[in-house]
């Protein structure tokens, strides 16, 4: 496949997702989602993680504190803190939450660790790294590599290719919550991205149903701080997801895995440093890492019911220039910066101390006036794909601000190649990760979307005629918090 045909492919599926979504219907597909971990998990063989990480957590004031040096079996604590349970709210039919945000709760993207006998993949539920059978040891020295890597089958079929976006957009999330908690640990790392399914081979997974991974390798010093050989084995574990069928029919998974596959293979695949990921100039309430991220959460409403319900409140200047803070901080790389800068961030706000009411986009670190005046948030709510109703809440209209990541998609391409589209959603999904952070220190919600119009908010926006929105973030004060469940250990 030529270049320039792949780059026409690559548009069409670009624009089949966001502006012209509707001109391109999925055929409705029935499918249970794949469970909650890879098919082949020895529930036999595991490592248990530490205890004690939250109150190392609790040592480190957010955002500029670190976790003290000594702090033993770093790697797999950061593992905690990027990946980890937070607490349930039972009364949230997506009720789970970890310290990173995920559409419908179903967390495609999986942390596996190598280098030293087995791959092995995070469990969060069982607190441990469990094996994965049928795969080959690689001995006891090997350099240790962290691996992301996304499940496009854990998302129903009826996404449809949207599936595609919404995994590549949590593999930018998951990736800055990784970068972030190594930081907080005093961890270096270098980040690979994907070019080929040679590493999905290694962990024995399925190359229709994954992403190909981003590679993430620990300095020898992170290496040294430790993840262990198995100990005792943990109890069996019930059955952790469906055992492996046929393969059924999918067109739309088919279409997206050609179109990622090609712009992987096209890409630079130079290894970079991970980090910064963390805004040092972000300033936030006195709060440690800990409250942090326990407090981050997507807004709900109660009783079993959907969407979310918010309350209006005037909010500190410090919530949003944090916010423009967190979402400055460049990806890792120059191939990454350099598709960033391609992504434009703007923003709604009202009632907001220090700024005009209206729409502003982001210019370094600082918000300048885009299109100011009243009922931006409004607006926005007549195009949000969730409406409210009786048994769906929706409070476009009573947030603080709602952010949006954009790209004109046929420059980025012309000038970066076709691999660029999947880098702008990693680059949408690294900003968002900074922006739910900063909301959670403030006490505010932040809610990743991919529900708005396309079309319709271009206008309000003030956004190019060919510019598609990645990805959007609600953020306002929760209207109902409950009595969550702590699950932090």
């Amino acid at each position: 496949m030529t270049t320039d045909t792949l780059s026409r492919r690559v548009l069409r599926y670009a624009h089949a997702q966001g502006t012209g979504r509707s001109q391109f219907p999925t055929p409705a597909q029935v499918a249970e989602a794949s469970g909650p971990l890879p098919d082949g998990v020895d529930s036999g063989a595991a490592a248990p993680l530490p205890y004690g990480t939250t109150e190392l957590l609790e040592l480190a004031a957010f955002p500029a504190g670190r976790v003290p040096q000594a702090a033993d079996r770093a790697v797999e604590r950061a593992l905690i803190t990027a990946f980890g349970l937070q607490r349930a709210e039972l009364t949230n039919p997506y009720f789970e939450h970890r310290s990173l945000p995920s559409v419908r709760s179903l967390f495609p993207v999986h942390a596996f660790v190598t280098g030293a006998g087995r791959p092995r993949v995070l469990d969060v539920h069982r607190h441990a790294l469990a094996e994965l059978a049928g795969t080959a040891s690689a001995g006891t020295g090997g350099a240790r590599r962290i691996l992301l890597a996304g499940r496009y089958t854990r998302l129903p079929a009826f996404y449809g290719p949207l599936r595609g976006t919404l995994t590549e957009l949590e593999l930018g999330i998951s990736l800055r919550s990784l970068a972030a908690a190594l930081e907080l640990f005093g961890l270096e790392a270098r980040l690979t991205l994907p070019a080929s399914g040679e590493l999905l081979g290694e962990l024995g997974l399925a190359d229709r149903e994954w992403s190909w991974p981003l590679a993430v390798d620990l300095a020898d010093s992170a290496a040294r701080a430790g993840v262990p050989a198995p100990a005792e084995p943990l109890t069996p574990a019930a059955a952790v997801g469906p055992p492996a069928g046929p393969v059924h029919p999918d067109p739309s998974l088919d279409e997206l895995l050609a179109v990622n596959r090609a712009q992987a293979a096209a890409g630079d695949t130079g290894s970079v440093p991970l980090g910064p990921a963390i805004a040092g100039g972000a300033a936030a309430r006195d709060l440690s890492w800990a409250e942090v991220l326990w407090e981050r959460g997507s807004g709900r409403m109660p009783r079993g019911l959907t969407g979310m319900a918010g309350r209006p409140r005037r909010v500190p200047e410090g919530s949003l220039t944090g916010a423009a803070a967190w979402a400055a901080v460049p990806p890792p790389g120059e191939l990454l910066r350099r598709v960033a800068e391609k992504v434009n961030v703007t923003v709604a706000i009202q009632a907001t101390d220090g700024f005009e009411d209206g729409v502003h986009r982001l210019a370094g670190d600082r918000l300048l006036p885009h299109r100011p005046g009243p009922g931006a948030l409004a607006a926005l709510e007549r195009d949000y794909g969730y409406n409210l109703a009786p048994g769906n809440g929706c409070d476009v209209r009573h947030a603080s601000a709602v952010w949006f990541c954009s790209v004109r998609q046929h420059e980025l391409v012309a000038e970066l190649g076709p691999a660029a589209w999947t880098l702008a959603q990693y680059v949408a999904g690294w900003i968002t990760q900074g922006l739910c952070l900063n909301a959670a220190a403030h006490g505010l919600y932040a809610r990743p979307a991919r529900a708005f119009d396309g079309l319709a908010v271009q206008r309000p926006l003030g956004l190019a005629p060919d510019e598609t929105v990645l990805l959007s973030v609600i953020s306002g004060t929760p209207r109902f918090n409950g009595l969550p469940l702590d699950l932090r250990l």
